[in-house]
């Protein structure tokens, strides 16, 4: 009888024990609620990460190297015409840039390379950098205000990029280029002469010289070494 009273005093000890134990255990495989919807739909907490948006937004706004053979889509009639592009040269020490509306695109001399010719006026600041320099880029805006800027404002005055608060950076080849451009086409410069006047078989250019207080043009054509997009 004591034997058996002594027994079930020692049971009803190890069931309150082990009660007490299972209340008062954390609860390890009990997910909150936020964790379990993470978990659910295999994406990471805002809350917890909050720069993974922004990260994101930074790498796609970086430029990007691409084929312009295989994977350039402009028209090449309509390229030059529309909302303006900028053309820069020079150096690390010293470089400018303008807003030009001509130009051509294709091959030439059996180059395996395209081929970007541009035109800029003798009495032009940035004419001075494109005798000097080796290489020369072509960049897209769709910020009117640039365009506008550096059309109508001339770099011996000052310093057009930093007056728009633009980034100049630089490619392999030490060409000035803008961050903050849409596109980047860099070239080499192949060929390099003024227009002559003994070559006008019209009186379209002609009389556009008569009234163009800028003097000739000198065309230069480049091959394409590098194109960069976003």
């Amino acid at each position: 009888m004591k034997a058996s009273f002594i027994l079930n005093i020692t049971l009803a000890a190890a069931v309150v024990f082990l009660c007490i134990k299972l209340a008062t255990k954390p609860a390890e495989h009990a997910p909150n609620a936020e964790a379990e919807r993470a978990a659910t739909h295999n994406v990471e907490s805002p809350a917890n990460n909050p720069s993974h948006e922004d990260n994101a937004g930074e790498s796609d706004k970086k430029l990007r190297e691409f084929d312009i053979r295989n994977d350039f889509t402009c028209n090449p009639f309509a390229f030059f015409t529309g909302n303006g592009l900028l053309l820069a040269a020079g150096d690390e020490r010293q470089s400018n840039a303008m807003t030009i509306g001509w130009g051509n695109l294709g091959t030439l001399w059996g180059r395996q390379r395209s081929t970007v010719t541009v035109y800029v006026a003798e009495k032009r600041y940035t004419h001075g950098f494109m005798e000097r320099a080796k290489y020369f880029t072509v960049m897209g805006f769709k910020d009117e205000n640039v365009l506008h800027y550096m059309g109508t404002h001339s770099g011996r005055d000052g310093d057009k990029a930093q007056a728009l608060g633009l980034h100049t950076a630089y490619t392999e080849n030490g060409t000035p280029y803008y961050e903050e451009a849409d596109f980047v086409i860099e070239c080499r410069t192949l060929y390099a002469a003024p227009f002559d006047p003994e070559g006008f078989r019209d009186d379209v250019p002609k009389n556009f010289y008569a009234r163009f207080e800028a003097g000739l043009h000198s065309f230069y054509i480049g091959e394409v070494v590098r194109a960069m997009k976003r």
